[in-house]
């Protein structure tokens, strides 16, 4: 590898997985977050990753509270 290559392989941001972008993702319906975790996530998620996380996570809150409103009232 080149040296140019390789300044840009320790340069370029990783992109977070999966599980990553659903931690941000549920930190963020809490809503409270430290100002480097931000920064980390913000450097490094992909923004439709974190769209289709927030549909997911939202699905599955509203099914959450579907089922159990439903539970209660049987």
């Amino acid at each position: 590898m080149e040296a140019g290559q390789d300044e840009f392989a320790r340069s370029a941001p990783r992109q977070a997985g999966f599980w990553a972008t659903m931690r941000a993702v549920l930190w963020s319906f809490f809503g409270v977050r430290k100002r480097q975790a931000y920064l980390d996530d913000a450097g490094s998620l992909n923004p439709l990753a974190v769209v289709v996380a927030g549909v997911l996570a939202g699905a599955i809150f509203i099914i959450t509270i579907v089922v159990v409103v439903q539970l209660v009232l049987a």
